[in-house]
């Protein structure tokens, strides 16, 4: 059975950076943990990065957030140095203006997976918008979110977010 790993947007501006949190610092290890784990062979990895430029804070998503983050080809939008060694084994890296990505909901579409397992940043937004995606791309996939290995500066939008993607299915373990 094809199986996806989707990191969404583990990087250094909303882990250190201009909207960093200590709650995302605090899930490195576990997405490490589950990388480590990966059976390449049977489960493609598929990377997000949150990716800007100078003109930001000109855009609609800069208006809704006016701070300069994730621009691209800067130490911020990098991932972490401990996961960069991850980057040469994924399948894919979709490289997103905006919170979901339709690249990768299209590369979803035609795909084989069966199942896809998601975590990253931020769980509220873009790791949010990137499952409501997949699940319209491959409504017969099954799709599991890994709650510790995700996070939010908001826990009360980050456990709405978790209600409402249990509502259409998704498992959060």
């Amino acid at each position: 059975m094809k199986k996806a790993f989707v990191l969404i947007d583990y990087q250094n501006d909303f882990v250190t950076g201009s909207l960093g949190f200590e709650k995302a610092l605090k899930i490195e290890n576990k997405i490490l943990n589950l990388l480590d784990n990966i059976d390449f062979d049977n489960t493609d990895l598929l990377i997000t990065f949150d990716t800007h430029d100078s003109n930001y804070l000109n855009s609609n998503e800069g208006k809704l957030i006016p701070i300069k983050h994730c621009i691209q080809n800067t130490p911020g939008w990098q991932m972490p140095t401990n996961l960069q060694k991850y980057i040469p084994k994924a399948k894919k890296i979709f490289y997103k203006n905006t919170f979901g990505s339709l690249e990768l909901a299209n590369f979803i579409s035609k795909s084989e997976y069966k199942e896809l397992y998601f975590c990253g940043l931020v769980s509220h937004i873009c790791v949010f918008c990137n499952i409501i995606l997949a699940f319209s791309a491959k409504p017969d996939a099954k799709i599991f979110l890994y709650k510790e290995a995700s996070a939010s500066f908001d826990t009360n939008l980050e456990n709405s977010s978790f209600n409402l993607l249990k509502t259409y299915g998704i498992k959060i373990i």
